[in-house]
């Protein structure tokens, strides 16, 4: 399943695409409805997003840790 082969990749540098978003980070944690990640911003402290799964249209997976 989906959210499985997420889960394999917690703790990796991700790019998530929804319909009107792109959100890069660290990929933290999946459930069976969502996916966290945690955002870095040059600005400011680093934010965690939460993304429905449902909202998801595409995600790609850098190897590693950022």
């Amino acid at each position: 399943m989906f959210q499985d082969a997420l889960r394999e990749n917690v703790g990796s540098f991700v790019q998530i695409i929804t319909a009107i978003d792109v959100i890069n980070g660290t990929l933290l944690a999946v459930t069976d409805a969502a996916a966290v990640v945690r955002t870095s911003s040059s600005y400011g402290e680093p934010t965690d997003v939460t993304i429905p799964l449902v909202a998801i249209t595409y995600v790609r997976i850098f190897s590693g840790v950022e």
